[in-house]
């Protein structure tokens, strides 16, 4: 049916190209040629034609099964009495991608090579005649046709045409799949979708690519955008999709197709096709591919060093760390026009707090590792009381940029207070604000050494976090250490208290962000304990700026600020017991759990993962977090636009979404099998694959698809 729609579309579109009977017909995208591979014929002799078909470039024909749409060349033939024609034998054919659309045909110059058998007591001029039609296409389709003639002498003997159409031949006969030496089968699963086994023992794994079948008839088995085969010293293994036909009749008792590979010699890669004619095996019934296994090899320490010092480098471009920019721009600034002493003695104490950072986090991983028996990266953000807290610190640190308070010494023991200083106190916490602050998700590279470090010893596990800690600190120390790029630095000025105030605003969207995710933790509760707090440490700030001597009335004031900050603490012992509340919140959210969009999605579990890649279909698994920003840039700008949704659907992909917001057994028990320690994550099962692709934690429209659609 969507063949014939296509057809009927383009003979709206535009009229047939029709030709005088001759040899040769143009039309405005093909050159059409009846030739033969005789000069003269015997009679009762077989010989070979063929319809030659030179294609406009970037246009392309159709194979005996185009695919999703199309038709396939035709010729009808007009013979001499007695005389007959064989079908066309086709050349292997090529994948042709049409914005997802999966179509099997032919591009540039080719031959469709007919036998023609003439009559016993053929004598003098045999003359034969074809009528072709056929549908060219680009991004318009348009019916063409032509007629053809040919007179060929009869004689005692036949006789060769010239070298070149000679070579032309030869070259066509190349160009047609070879008969399989290998024995085939296939099986169908559960779900009704097949394998193919091609039993060619002896093939070097190492030596074979670009393996897919291209399936004869329509309807058999689906066409597909990808084909993922397994090679291995027994056989070619090609999981399958059910086509439409099987639906109505259930699967064929015989597969036929041409299977195509590419096979590195010592002269090179050589492309090879085979007509394949698989039996039904009703013994054969696939099996469930493995679930846990990983598409990368194990690191070793020094690779997992590596990858940990550049992976916290790249931490500092990632959405993650955008709310940690403007502690880092303040920090920038407060060094312009500093002696270069002291811009050295700020870039050694911010790169300390870093590390410092790091290793009291690598502490608290051992701990618990020891107490409960695994950790995940980003583990603190699963916590609503931590959420509450850093959002309150996000508050207060934009309260002071903004140049609503300046903290005195008495509370220089304070958060933001001690990054608002000079000197080396203040550079120290900021880059413990920066670690704070950039932990929820993972940066490419980070990733592999994060999964290293939580499977190993301890001082193999503080290594590598150090290792990162230094990657993230290195700009600012290279920064604070090189003369040459200090002279690039500004001046100083009234620009700097502009600048400041101008920070405080990233910091105000912070916390808004860090409210929302606690919200998704907690429900709607969290909106009232996180903005109530939020007013009394405000109300208490304001009553502490009023200041004034040392009389009952100022002690009373230092009294009351005190409590109202006691009762925006008051929220976090709300929040740590009331676990119930939060399950609460989680159960009443439904599909919408933990602010992760799940509209066109599936929750996440194994068992359904399991399930589909069973099935042969495509599955992508999205393991995301209301707190991982980078998991949110991602799904804006990579997971949900129209492109990908359209390439979704095209191939029939389940997706499924893993929800980490919350701590989720589940989901870490699998983060630990693939070697990973947190999110964002995003694994792609390949129709027929034994074990998933991770793919890389930075997203575009354009990977996507290239994975969903990729041969």
């Amino acid at each position: 049916m969507p063949r014939f729609i296509a057809f009927l579309f383009a003979l709206l579109i535009a009229l047939p190209v029709a030709a005088q009977t001759q040899s040769v017909v143009q039309t405005d995208n093909v050159r059409a040629e009846l030739i033969s591979e005789a000069g003269a014929i015997k009679a009762g002799e077989p010989f070979w034609v063929a319809l030659r078909q030179t294609i406009r470039p970037h246009w392309h024909t159709y194979w005996k099964n185009p695919g999703d749409s199309g038709l396939p060349t035709e010729i009808e033939w007009t013979l001499p009495a007695g005389a007959k024609a064989d079908p066309i034998v086709w050349p292997t054919p090529s994948f042709i991608d049409v914005g997802g659309i999966v179509n099997y045909g032919f591009h540039d110059d080719i031959l469709l090579l007919v036998k023609i058998t003439p009559p016993a007591d053929a004598s003098g001029t045999f003359h034969l005649a074809a009528a072709a039609n056929w549908l060219v296409c680009d991004d318009v389709c348009i019916p063409e046709e032509g007629k053809f003639a040919l007179d060929l002498p009869v004689g005692s003997a036949a006789t060769p045409a010239g070298g070149t159409i000679r070579a032309l031949f030869d070259k066509a006969r190349r160009d047609v799949p070879m008969a399989s030496p290998w024995p085939a089968r296939y099986g169908v699963a559960k779900s009704g979708d097949p394998t193919l086994v091609v039993e060619a023992k002896g093939l070097k794994p190492e030596t074979i690519s670009g393996v897919y079948f291209f399936p004869s008839g329509w309807g058999g088995v689906a066409n597909m955008t990808k084909q993922t085969a397994t090679v291995t010293a027994e056989g070619i293994r090609i999981p399958l999709k059910k086509g439409e036909a099987q639906d109505k009749g259930g699967p064929p008792q015989e597969l036929t197709g041409t299977l195509v590979l590419t096979e590195k010699t010592g002269g090179g890669a050589q492309r090879q096709a085979f007509d394949i004619a698989a039996r039904l095996d009703p013994a054969f019934v696939p099996s469930a591919a493995s679930v846990s296994a990983s598409n990368e090899e194990p690191l070793s320490f020094m690779q997992a060093l590596l990858f940990a010092l550049v992976g916290g480098l790249i931490l500092n471009l990632m959405p993650c760390v955008f709310p940690v920019l403007a502690m880092k721009a303040a920090a920038f600034a407060r060094l312009a026009g500093h002696a270069r002493a002291e811009m050295r003695r700020d870039g050694i104490a911010y790169t300390a707090g870093v590390l410092v950072s790091f290793a009291a986090m690598a502490a608290a991983i051992l701990a618990i590792r020891a107490s409960v028996g695994e950790v995940s990266w980003g583990f603190q953000f699963q916590s609503p009381i931590f959420s509450l807290l850093v959002a309150y610190l996000f508050f207060v640190v934009g309260l002071n940029l903004a140049g609503v308070f300046e903290i005195s010494g008495g509370f220089t023991g304070v958060g933001q207070g001690l990054t608002a200083k000079s000197g080396a106190t203040g550079a120290f916490f900021t880059g413990v604000l920066a670690v704070i602050v950039a932990t929820p998700c993972t940066a490419p590279f980070m990733a592999a050494a994060l999964g290293f470090a939580l499977s190993q010893p301890a001082p193999q596990t503080v290594a590598v976090l150090l290792a990162m800690g230094l990657g993230l600190a290195l700009p600012y120390l290279a920064l604070s250490l090189t003369p040459a790029l200090q002279r690039l630095m500004p001046r100083p000025g009234a620009w700097m208290d502009r600048l400041r105030q101008l920070l405080a605003f990233p910091m105000f969207a912070s916390a808004v962000w860090m409210i929302w995710v606690l919200t998704q933790q907690t429900g709607p509760d969290g909106v009232l304990y996180a903005l109530g707090g939020m007013i009394l440490i405000a109300f208490a700030i304001w009553l502490l700026r009023i200041g004034g001597p040392a009389t009952p009335a100022t002690w009373m004031r230092r009294g009351v600020a005190a409590l109202a900050v006691l009762l925006a603490l008051g929220a976090v012992v709300k929040i740590s017991d009331g676990p119930a509340t939060a399950a609460s919140a989680s159960a009443e959210a439904g599909s919408k759990a933990a602010g992760v969009s799940f509209e066109g999605w599936e929750r996440f579990s194994r068992a359904r993962m399991t399930e589909a890649a069973a099935a042969g279909k495509p599955v992508f698994v999205d393991f995301t977090a209301a707190w991982c920003i980078t998991c949110l840039v991602n799904e804006r700008v990579a997971l949900e636009t129209p492109g990908t949704r359209r390439a979704f659907e095209q191939t029939g992909t389940v997706k499924l979404k893993g929800d980490w917001t919350n701590r989720d057994p589940e989901i870490t028990a699998l983060l630990k099998e693939l070697g990973r320690a947190g999110v964002p994550l995003y694994l792609y099962w390949a129709p027929g694959a034994d074990k998933p692709k991770i793919l890389p934690q930075v997203l575009t429209e354009a990977s996507i698809v290239a994975q969903l659609t990729a041969k």
